[in-house]
């Protein structure tokens, strides 16, 4: 019951999530001949357009869809007057947060994922070759140096009623981020580093190893993030 009754409050941010992550990768990879000359791309590199396109607009599509799936909880719904009848239920708060956690986790993963599907079916209408597997790796790259950024809309529905007041503070803390990461490390170091560029090919696919410390780094980020959040609900008076 609890898992279904996550996805009913989930399900319409998800779709809207779906439409608009499926939107920004058909949009970019369906005007790629002619966004490749404005950027400096030779019309050789589409591999590299594909990596600029994912960690650029569909990266920022993934962002705003995974902080709206991490909006929301027994915070907003106290806001909404639900949240005593969900606090009725033999459920524990830890329960709650650990139900509604996973499942837009999973949402998100689904999402991150779509592009793989995309970007080829459009690659191939334009007459261009992208593999899937490589796209998936894309993905997948972009799935889990996301993970802080989640878990950072999770904290925030611990703490705000409204929803869109969690998704601004996510937004604020990737731009955040980044400034802090370019004053320390110049040249966009960390951002080539978090996007893999370092690891790339000369067809500018991911084939040279991965960034684990970036993802490793998310990870202990994200379980921390989601440990505060924990706390914060379980000692809120509702």
């Amino acid at each position: 019951m609890i898992w279904y009754k996550a996805w009913l409050e989930s399900r319409w941010r998800f779709a809207a999530g779906l439409l608009l992550v499926t939107a920004i990768a058909a949009m970019d990879i369906g005007q790629a001949r002619l966004l490749m000359p404005r950027l400096g791309i030779p019309a050789d590199q589409f591999g590299q357009f594909v990596w600029k396109s994912y960690f650029t607009r569909i990266a920022f599509g993934w962002t705003l869809s995974a902080l709206l799936l991490a909006a929301g909880g027994l915070v907003r719904e106290q806001a909404l007057g639900s949240c005593l009848f969900s606090l009725s239920l033999p459920v524990s708060r830890r329960r709650w947060l650990a139900v509604r956690t996973l499942l837009a986790l999973g949402q998100s993963l689904v999402l991150a994922l779509i592009p793989a599907g995309v970007v080829p079916l459009m690659a191939a209408l334009l007459g261009w070759s992208y593999s899937p597997w490589d796209a998936a790796k894309f993905s997948l790259l972009l799935f889990l140096t996301g993970l802080a950024t989640f878990a950072v809309g999770i904290l925030c529905s611990s703490l705000f009623q409204n929803e869109f007041a969690s998704v601004a503070v996510g937004i604020g803390f990737v731009f955040a981020c980044g400034m802090v990461a370019n004053a320390v490390a110049p040249h966009s170091e960390y951002g080539a580093y978090m996007t893999g560029r370092q690891h790339m090919d000369a067809a500018w696919h991911l084939t040279r190893g991965w960034p684990w410390w970036g993802i490793a780094a998310n990870a202990g980020a994200a379980l921390a993030l989601v440990g505060l959040a924990l706390r914060n609900l379980e000692r809120r008076d509702f």
